[in-house]
């Protein structure tokens, strides 16, 4: 009976899946994985787990999704790129050992496609002008001439994948060129090409381009570009600021993928801390009257939950810290300080000293400070951590980790002190912001 059941949920899971992810990674066992899908801004979690014995996975992905499949392997510190067509995908790849990835099998058909057109595209636009260029340096009568001359037309002679059977892997390769041509202005010309190219791509890109994780690096180029020929702070704001309205006038803040726009850029400016113009387009968006895309109001949610004054969410911990605390309420002190931070941060490295400092006379005030680390791998913190004095925790999903998504962190380090009431008191890049608060 036992088995039948087991039989019935396996075929219903099976059933409600829209289509399967499978794959073997080689020499990559008892490891860990992490899968998104992504969107046009952001992408969406759909697991964290652990490779079988053998390095196998699996996975049922419930919704359609024709898209960009993101596979990251944090102990080998290396990433996968799959292209969904919602159809069942089974790589079979190798973890070599000198760290890098060779494909056995890509999956399936439009994978197989994608990965031929990754190693065209390399022979052809990295390989072949190498070789051509040394190529010059050699004459006739050296052995090595003819084999680099048979090398050059070799690869000359190669032909394009055709991608014309799979729309999305043309306008993700399309897409991921117009980022490469966009990265960089040197003049006030190339600034207004670039920012028009990307406007227009915005307006009237596809349905291709919601699921292809590309706005981010696009955003990025135009906000870069915007700014890149100034003289100071000021001119430096006054054009990012006029670039931005351009761009949202132009998209349209009544569509959603205007709207999306503006919750993405509300995020890079929280990110690089221009809380001027975050502020202004926080306001811009909370005025808005027609309805609002999902996106938008997540961001316009989590900027109005995670300020001063507010009450900071009851983060569940991944562990009893110190034995007895399962969620950050249970610890009942006088004031808590939140600590957001990295073992790859710089800025973290350098604040966290001034931190051990305060930390002393803070506990002996009724405080408590709990520490929430970005990271992917666990060794490196394990080792900070072994010189930290107080209560430390991480669930090791980098910038997916729960605590940073329900404290809306856009950059660490940062600090929330909050009392006895969970009330957040003051929220800070900088311990030295935060020690006369303390009575």
């Amino acid at each position: 009976m036992k088995k039948l059941l087991m039989s019935c949920f396996l075929i219903s899971s099976i059933l409600q899946a829209q289509f399967n992810l499978k794959g073997t990674i080689n020499n990559y066992f008892n490891k860990r994985v992490i899968i998104k899908l992504n969107k046009s801004f952001d992408d969406v979690l759909i697991g964290n787990l652990n490779t079988s014995i053998n390095g196998e996975i699996s996975i049922p992905i419930r919704e359609k999704y024709h898209g960009i499949i993101e596979i990251t392997l944090p102990d080998a510190k290396k990433s996968l790129t799959f292209i969904s067509d919602n159809t069942n995908i089974n790589f079979n790849i190798t973890l070599n050992s000198d760290n890098n990835l060779q494909f056995n099998n890509a999956g399936n058909p439009i994978n197989t496609i994608y990965q031929d057109y990754q190693n065209y595209d390399l022979k052809k636009n990295i390989i072949l002008p190498e070789l051509e260029s040394i190529f010059k340096t050699y004459t006739p009568s050296e052995d090595f001439y003819n084999q680099i001359k048979n090398e050059i037309q070799k690869i000359s002679n190669l032909k394009e994948p055709d991608l014309a059977p799979y729309p999305f892997l043309q306008y993700y390769i399309k897409t991921s060129e117009l980022i490469k041509i966009t990265e960089n202005a040197t003049n006030n010309n190339e600034v207004l090409i670039i920012q028009k190219q990307i406007t227009e791509h915005f307006k009237n890109a596809g349905e291709e381009f919601e699921t292809s994780g590309l706005g981010r690096s696009l955003l990025y180029n135009y906000l870069k570009s915007s700014a890149s020929i100034t003289n100071n702070q000021n001119e430096w704001e006054d054009k990012l600021d006029k670039s931005i309205q351009s761009l949202l006038e132009e998209v349209g803040e009544d569509t959603s993928r205007g709207q999306d726009i503006l919750s993405a850029t509300i995020n890079f400016l929280n990110s690089y801390g221009i809380t001027k113009l975050s502020n202004k387009y926080m306001k811009e968006a909370e005025s808005l009257t027609c309805e609002i895309s999902p996106d938008l109001k997540n961001t316009i949610e989590k900027n109005n939950n995670i300020k001063e004054g507010k009450i900071i969410p009851n983060i569940k911990f991944t562990h009893k810290l110190d034995g007895k605390y399962s969620s950050l309420y249970d610890i009942k002190t006088k004031y808590k300080l939140i600590l957001v931070w990295a073992t790859w941060c710089g800025h973290c490295k350098r604040e966290i000293p001034y931190i051990k400092q305060f930390y002393d006379n803070f506990k002996k005030s009724g405080g408590e400070i709990i520490g929430f680390a970005i990271e992917y791998e666990k060794e490196p913190w394990e080792k900070m951590i072994q010189d930290i004095p107080w209560l430390n925790d991480s669930d090791f999903l980098y910038w997916d980790s729960n605590f940073s998504k329900e404290l809306n962190i856009s950059g660490t380090p940062t600090l929330f002190l909050v009392d006895k009431n969970n009330k957040i008191l003051k929220i800070s890049a900088k311990i030295s912001d935060i020690t006369n608060l303390i009575k």
